[in-house]
């Protein structure tokens, strides 16, 4: 059902259910032609992943990264001319995808034609293009699953609410990520597959695989320019189409070196300027390595591994080990059950924590759980008077029993000192982390093992917002009630230490990956995993030399020995 808002004094209707076609695209053709143009042109990129003609693979999928080039590039330019080359480019995946007797591919390639047509439309035709796109991108997924084609079509009245809400502009929204969050995994596998496949066709393919890496997260590399979105296309001069996808290609790494290299006339090869510089001063909390078979993985290292304190036994370190899973595991069951008179965050921090306990030496990360009971601690403080009681009591009792362990993993004191020392002033910048979890997740477990997306996953993760409850909504004070324990280490800020974690833990595999890259390495797909991390890890390295000791000229103020690696 749609809903209204208000603009300029009168009721604007919001945008229908997209699987009435009728009432959206009656709606769509009441608003600015760029939201058909954005709509179309976002629904036809999801689906591109998905073709699956093998022997003419090349010759359907170069036509479709042909035409959401330039249907991208309208939507992200809405003012700019481009007449001929988007009616070339939608000529071409007519033409590929009316040769195919595959319905997923024809559906895939006709939302790619859709989309083109949206972007050259006057308003009303491109209202009409964009729902067409939309509804053969929908059926596209279909094939794929069922669960993929509700995805889709939620992401597609999501874009149409943030346009309507004005939350985003359409070019702000043609830059954006292409799912809320990681793709359906269907789709996903599909990507993974897809671009597996043009590997082997040969490495001139990576640069449709870097560009689409970079439409799927929503974050172009840094310093993108409109030049380099346009060297995908037909604009600054015709690309050799007919002579087939590697001369295409060889040409758009051509025009990209000349567009960044900013100096070299066009025709010649640049030099290429140097590869960012891993950061070697700044430690990382999760132990990257390489393993015995060539891949990328991630230990706990010292975060898995008790120090005795004196007098202390190891039976005392497995009682206390053991009663922290049990009373976790009491409390995750009484906050999943629907009589729970809480937030629904506290069930998902416990079984978080339960997921990183150490359950003997070496297992397990004990720094990935203590974050998660520090912010059971402050959502506690925060709702301690409206806790359920028996609830409160057993979490007060748990909470005691955590902070026990922490005297046999010195590494935590170490770790929250150089939180403490950090001079944070703003948060990771979310497109760089979900870049690089794309990376990882689509090269596991070719590049990385089993090991790494759960650890980077944990740790790229937004916090629980924590806010005390306002003085008018506050019960009476009951000293009788049960109290969270004092935190010695509550000043530290738990997304602070997640940041540097994620942000650390990237920068120790950006390090193994330039070290591996020129060694002619066994691992399929090492060189592209770094080509994409280079051009996406600057704004992380940016981060720590401006946030942490160790990070910029000054070295800062000492840490305490190495951390985890």
């Amino acid at each position: 059902m749609a809903d209204s808002s208000e603009v300029g004094g009168r009721a604007v209707s919001g945008p229908p259910d997209p699987n009435d076609f009728e009432a959206f695209t009656s709606w769509l053709v009441q608003q600015p032609r760029t939201w058909s143009v954005v709509l179309a042109a976002r629904a036809a990129l999801r689906v591109l992943p998905l073709s699956r003609v093998q022997d003419r693979l090349s010759v359907i999928v170069l036509p479709a990264f042909r035409a959401t080039a330039i249907a991208r590039f309208a939507a992200k330019y809405p003012n700019r001319a481009i007449g001929q080359a988007a009616a070339d480019a939608r000529a071409s995946a007519y033409a590929a995808t009316a040769a195919t007797v595959d319905a997923a591919d024809a559906a895939y390639g006709y939302a790619a034609v859709s989309a083109v047509s949206a972007a050259t439309a006057a308003s009303a035709d491109a209202a009409y293009a964009a729902t067409v796109a939309y509804a053969d991108a929908a059926s596209a997924t279909a094939y794929a699953s069922a669960s993929a084609s509700a995805t889709a079509y939620a992401v597609i009245q999501g874009d149409a609410q943030r346009l309507h809400d004005g939350a985003m502009t359409p070019e702000q929204l043609a830059s954006a990520s292409l799912w809320i969050g990681l793709p359906p995994p269907s789709i996903g596998g599909a990507w993974q597959g897809l671009a597996a496949e043009l590997r082997a066709l040969g490495p001139h393919w990576s640069v449709w695989i870097h560009w689409y890496e970079d439409v799927l997260a929503g974050s172009p590399h840094a310093g993108t320019s409109e030049a380099e979105e346009a060297a995908f296309t037909d604009l600054p001069g015709e690309l050799p189409w007919d002579a087939g996808a590697e001369a295409v290609n060889t040409e758009i790494a051509r025009r990209l070196r000349a567009i960044r290299d900013g100096k070299t006339p066009l025709g010649k090869d640049p030099v290429q300027p140097p590869d960012p510089e891993p950061l070697e001063t700044i430690p990382s909390p999760i132990a990257i390595d390489r393993r015995a078979d060539g891949r990328i993985g991630a230990d706990a290292g010292l975060f898995a591994l008790p120090t005795l304190p004196p007098s202390s036994e190891p039976c005392d370190h497995a009682r206390l080990l053991e009663a922290c899973r049990a009373r976790a595991e009491q409390l995750r069951i009484q906050a999943v059950a629907p009589t729970f008179q809480g937030r629904s965050e506290y069930a998902e921090l416990l079984a978080e924590y339960l997921q990183w306990l150490p359950s003997e030496a070496g297992s397990g990360n004990i720094l990935l759980a203590d974050g998660e009971a520090r912010v059971l601690n402050k959502m506690f403080v925060a709702e301690q008077d409206v806790l359920p009681t028996a609830f409160a009591s057993r979490l007060s009792t748990f909470l005691e029993d955590h902070l026990g362990l922490r005297p046999y993993y010195p590494e935590l004191e170490r770790h929250y000192h150089s939180i403490r020392t950090g001079r944070v002033a703003t948060p990771l910048p979310r497109d760089a982390v979900e870049s690089i979890r794309q990376i990882i997740h689509q090269h596991s477990p070719a590049v990385f093992d089993e090991t790494v997306a759960p650890v980077m996953d944990e740790t790229a993760k937004p916090l629980p917002a924590v806010t005390p409850l306002p003085a008018a909504d506050a019960p009476p004070p009951d000293p009788t009630r049960p109290k969270p324990p004092r935190d010695p280490i509550a000043d530290v800020d738990p997304a602070a230490s997640r940041n540097f974690t994620f942000a650390s833990a990237a920068n120790r595999i950006y390090t193994i990956l330039k070290s591996g890259k020129d060694v002619g390495d066994g691992v399929k797909g090492w060189n592209e995993v770094y080509a994409a991390f280079k051009e996406r890890i600057p704004p992380l390295l940016k981060w720590l030399q401006e946030n942490w000791p160790g990070g910029g000229a000054d070295g800062g103020p000492t840490l305490p020995p190495t951390i985890g690696v």
